[in-house]
């Protein structure tokens, strides 16, 4: 027997925000899926808003009134493949609704005018991966009081990228890279 499902509309609970000089997770998901990539990719967080119509979806180069904003959660590059993406992180319950082809619509919009090799990928929750070791890092940061989690993610990155700045504190040449693809000469 066949079942009728119907669309569920989806509301978001209280996300637990971790929060720091330079840098901000939504959610411990977003947090999840920043230790899944570390070790691979070079990371930016929340890295451009884009303007856009909400009827049309045109790319607007500043605010203009009635015209929303729309703020990707990442923008990551694979440092051996060079590959890069413009990341959305959401629930699984999120996918059907409206909002998110029209976020697309405009990342992609946005991707192609600029002519960048970028690109745009949603990503849900039950998609992000961690290994055994990545998941213990994980699971020892949610011990933490939540007022502690951002130190530990701030040890956290520098551990594993080696990089002494946070993902807001970026080199001229880390941002090179992200966005282009540009590795400095030596």
């Amino acid at each position: 027997m066949l079942m009728k499902t119907g669309s569920i509309k989806f509301s978001y609970r209280t996300p637990q925000p971790l929060k720091g000089w330079g840098c901000r997770f939504d959610s411990l998901t977003e947090l999840r899926f920043a230790i899944s990539v570390l070790e691979d990719h070079a990371l930016m967080r929340s890295p451009i808003s884009l303007y856009f119509h909400p009827g049309s979806g045109q790319l607007a180069h500043f605010p203009k009134s009635a015209y929303r904003r729309y703020t990707p959660d990442f923008l990551i590059r694979n440092y051996e493949t060079k590959k890069a993406s413009l990341v959305e992180i959401k629930p699984r319950a999120f996918e059907e609704q409206s909002s998110l082809a029209l976020h697309q619509l405009v990342a992609n919009n946005y991707i192609r005018t600029l002519k960048l090799d970028w690109q745009y990928k949603v990503i849900f929750d039950d998609q992000i991966i961690l290994s055994a070791e990545q998941l213990t890092q994980y699971n020892d940061c949610l011990q933490l009081a939540v007022k502690d989690r951002f130190k530990w993610y701030e040890e956290y990155y520098k551990r594993i990228t080696g990089n002494p700045h946070l993902t807001a504190h970026k080199s001229n040449a880390e941002i090179e890279f992200l966005m282009r693809g540009w590795l400095p000469e030596k």
